[in-house]
């Protein structure tokens, strides 16, 4: 562990940003992966002190995702990085991009500040060791990363594993209200079922270590 992170795999590293597993900072080499809410800025501080940072990398536009994103790279000096569906609506519209009522009205609550994306990102790009998958659905622009070498994947929502064994994961499943369209969450979700990731590490809920379970996960 260091400065509050567990490092998970080679070059990657997770801790949390709230008390449990509910939000996590992701780091992948010299990349972090979203920013929490708005409120964790304290709590990245510490986990991001001696770290050098080149970019800052959202995977989706959602306000627990990139709250504190415009003093991560204010503060880091790093370069934002987001999906180029998202992009937009991040510089200049909303990020309510779910069906629910309710979750848009606490999307807008919890909108965080305005920053310039630096990158937009498309299918392969590279993100240091990791390249980008488009998996859209959960929103128009929503990206996960993925290392075909030791088979990682970074992903930022999705079931959720609500147990600390990552041989035996406990699955809390996302309603479909809080997509912005759940056909494409189902498309996208088979294609990441289909990696079968020998390690797969969210931004929500502890890691997961069994590629069956995640298949099943996925396509249930």
């Amino acid at each position: 562990m260091r400065d509050g992170l567990r490092e998970l795999a080679d070059g990657v590293w997770s801790g949390p940003t709230v008390p449990g597993p509910w939000i996590n900072l992701v780091v992948v080499d010299d990349v972090v992966v979203d920013s929490g809410l708005r409120w964790s800025r304290r709590r990245l501080a510490g986990l991001l002190r001696g770290r050098d940072v080149a970019a800052h990398v959202v995977t989706h536009a959602h306000a627990d995702h990139l709250g504190s994103t415009a003093w991560l790279c204010a503060t880091l000096g790093a370069r934002l990085e987001m999906g180029s569906r998202d992009a937009d609506r991040f510089e200049s519209g909303r990020i309510d991009t779910v069906t629910s009522r309710v979750g848009r009205v606490v999307a807008r609550l919890a909108e965080p500040p305005r920053t310039p994306v630096d990158r937009r990102l498309r299918e392969g790009d590279a993100v240091g060791s990791f390249r980008v998958l488009e998996v859209p659905g959960h929103s128009p622009g929503n990206i996960a990363l993925w290392r075909e070498a030791d088979r990682t994947l970074v992903v930022g929502d999705a079931p959720v594993n609500l147990s600390r064994d990552p041989a035996r994961p406990r699955w809390l499943h996302l309603p479909a209200s809080l997509h912005h369209d759940a056909g494409e969450v189902r498309r996208s979700r088979r294609r990441l079922a289909e990696l079968e990731p020998a390690l797969v590490v969210p931004v929500h809920g502890h890691p997961v270590r069994d590629a069956g379970a995640w298949r099943r996960a996925l396509t249930a």
